[in-house]
């Protein structure tokens, strides 16, 4: 019984021992989703072909392709950006078109990576929930920008008692 509850707690402390690592740097981090570069979902239904008029060999075997207009067209390679603000727990507006009275349809946080497909007119596109959306290029930079420390909080002033005039003094 010694034998096992001492082969226990040498496994136990070496799991513990390969477990320890150097302490990761926790960061404000909201993923976003990764955009697709390859084609691998082909489905569609055959409603899109017949109000396209097309007619492919893919019809005779039952398969189906997807229509094309779902999936955004890209204009290059993407050019990985990332996000840079000038204050903690600052948020960047993703938007549904080019322009500050558009829909907001999410946010980017500081030092977030995105792949931009083309920037025109001050506003770059990416893929973001597999539509092309919109955010300021001001904010975007090229290399990953340093962290933002959260601001440290200011002590308030303790109020100094203000002795009553009607009690007496302490005595000595």
């Amino acid at each position: 019984m010694k034998k096992r509850l001492l082969g226990l707690l040498i496994m136990i402390a070496v799991f513990a021992f390969l477990g320890c690592d150097k302490p990761e740097q926790v960061t404000n981090f909201i993923p976003t989703p990764i955009p697709l570069l390859e084609e691998d979902d082909e489905q569609g239904t055959e409603d899109t072909k017949e109000k396209e008029g097309t007619e492919d060999s893919t019809e005779e075997t039952g398969d189906s392709t997807k229509d094309e207009k779902d999936k955004p067209d890209f204009l290059g390679k993407p050019i990985t950006k990332y996000v840079k603000l000038s204050e903690y727990d600052g948020i960047l507006n993703i938007r549904k078109e080019p322009s500050t009275d558009s829909e907001i349809v999410g946010f980017l946080v500081h030092t977030e990576k995105i792949d931009v497909v083309s920037i025109e007119n001050g506003w770059a596109s990416f893929l973001y929930m597999d539509e092309i959306c919109y955010v300021s290029e001001d904010f975007l930079v090229d290399k990953k920008p340093a962290y933002i420390s959260p601001p440290t909080p200011t002590p308030s002033p303790t109020p100094t008692p203000i002795p009553d005039p009607n009690e007496a003094p302490p005595e000595i």
